[in-house]
């Protein structure tokens, strides 16, 4: 379907005008959802109209510029009431979306596990829930039965009380996944491996980093769109030190992402408050990028993903034809270079990762008994430094948090005494 794109701002926050790059990315989006994105229209406006948010004056040119280019649809950048949704669509005889139904619509697509499609469904739903309006007759209220009490609900109230049981049905199933998802992070908390999330801007080349930090033994799809993959996939990566750490691709977030999606990914997102490292990949070809970097940065605090340590990763280095489109980056971070298509920059990157985790893992020493198994899960698991084979079994100098220090100590004690 052909599609007008509209951004609207107001010159007193504006005065230079900035709306080109969000339109830019809503024509994107517009792509990936499938529609023919033909035109992009700029509104600078002293006060929002409450009932068109752009005025008449520029609801009669919409009109012209439809009927000019064949459009089916409008999609604004700013986000619509129900009643200015309504009244666009009344006045120019065209479908009208705002960006958070579009990019909830294009996760609806894109979702492949049970758990993203329920997520994004939830997500419809409750922005659905909050928009419900309507007047005349289609809203009127229903005819009563013979016998009963008066002329029965409004259909507003019906659709709202059906879309509320749906919305009810849909949080417990994501609630029994979230609590699988616990059980799954506590049989993971009780491997001493580290966790970290790879997070970052959508299209930032984030799976493609995974794809190269496993040294492509696990594929994971990856293309250059918008939210390519939505559904977080976890990969154990080796350390040049002969340890582990457990890196997981999340969804990638945008600017203007609505509060509806948050919530209703909030299961899958809260993944990364459990880290013990955040990967925060940049696109460095982008000239977005200190904006796309704020809006991650936004997102992070809004989930609570505070105090953890970040390391700050350029993506796309091999991509960045200007040099200007990279000055925003402090002096200070600009070593963390890489490129996840050719692996430049990648072994630097994975030596850092694991100096970070390394700060948070204390050096211990431990006598393994003869027969007792632990050799294995401690080589697979930990950073092992040193070996010393003798009568009553190896001792062992490795790195490894407090907690599974404890565990491994607890194993190890347990099999000098013989107990099973």
């Amino acid at each position: 379907m052909k599609t007008i794109l509209v951004a609207a701002e107001l010159k007193r926050k504006h005065p230079q005008g900035d709306g080109g790059s969000s339109l830019d990315e809503l024509w994107r989006l517009a792509e990936t959802a499938g529609l023919e994105p033909v035109k992009k229209v700029s509104v600078r406006l002293n006060m929002w109209s409450p009932a068109t948010l752009v005025g008449s004056g520029k609801v009669e040119e919409l009109k012209a510029l439809a009927k000019e280019t064949g459009a089916g649809a409008v999609i604004f950048d700013e986000e619509l009431s129900p009643a200015q949704a309504r009244n666009l669509e009344k006045e120019l005889g065209l479908t009208v979306a705002d960006r958070a139904r579009l990019i909830i619509e294009i996760f609806a697509l894109r979702a492949r596990t049970r758990e993203g499609k329920l997520q994004a469904q939830l997500a419809r739903f409750s922005y659905a829930l909050g928009r419900i309006a309507g007047k005349g007759g289609s809203m009127d209220q229903q005819r009563g039965m013979i016998g009963g009490r008066g002329s029965g609900e409004k259909k507003i109230e019906y659709e709202r009380r059906a879309l509320r049981v749906k919305i009810t049905e849909l949080q417990k199933e994501i609630d029994a996944i979230r609590r699988e998802r616990s059980t799954q992070r506590g049989k993971r908390d009780s491997l001493p491996m580290p966790q970290v999330s790879i997070v970052g801007y959508t299209n930032a080349g984030k799976s493609t980093l995974l794809n190269r930090l496993t040294g492509g033994k696990h594929a994971i799809y990856a293309d250059d769109k918008l939210f390519a993959t939505l559904d977080p996939s976890t990969k154990r990566v080796r350390f040049a030190s002969g340890g582990w750490a457990l890196f997981t691709d999340t969804v990638g977030f945008i600017q203007k992402l609505p509060h509806d999606l948050i919530a209703a990914f909030r299961a899958t997102l809260e993944e990364i408050s459990y880290s013990d490292l955040i990967l925060h990949v940049h696109d460095l070809s982008s000239p977005e990028g200190k904006l796309q970097h704020e809006a991650v940065k936004a997102t992070l605090d809004e989930l609570g993903a505070t105090g953890i340590p970040v390391i700050n990763v350029f993506n796309k280095a091999d991509a960045v034809k200007d040099p200007s489109v990279s000055a925003w980056v402090p002096d200070r971070l600009r070593p963390m270079m890489v490129s996840a298509l050719n692996g430049k920059g990648v072994d630097k990157l994975l030596a850092a990762c694991e100096n970070a985790l390394a700060r948070r893992w204390g050096e211990y020493e431990l006598l393994v008994p003869t027969g007792s198994g632990l050799l294995k899960e401690i080589y697979a698991c930990c950073m092992v430094k040193k070996a010393e084979y003798g009568e009553e079994g190896v001792t062992l100098n490795f790195k490894a948090t407090p907690e599974n220090y404890a565990r491994l100590a607890k194993k190890a004690g347990a099999a000098g005494r013989g107990e099973n």
